[in-house]
């Protein structure tokens, strides 16, 4: 499945007060991406400010059931 960085886009649009985090979290809600597409679109689009600290493995897990 084609991750749909327009999407995300307008999310950021419609919520600026939200972190790139809460704005991905919110795309891929539900889609189904499959855990390569999660992981690349992760390292291009959400701010390192908004999950430092997490140990980015845990983040993965839990962006593969949300998505789900």
């Amino acid at each position: 499945m084609k991750f749909a960085n327009s999407q995300f886009e307008q999310i950021t649009k419609t919520h600026p007060e939200w972190s790139s985090w809460t704005c991905f979290c919110e795309t891929i809600k539900g889609k189904g991406y499959k855990k390569g597409i999660i992981e690349r679109k992760f390292k291009e689009l959400v701010d390192r400010e908004d999950w430092g600290g997490v140990p980015k493995e845990e983040l993965l897990e839990y962006l593969i059931e949300l998505s789900n």
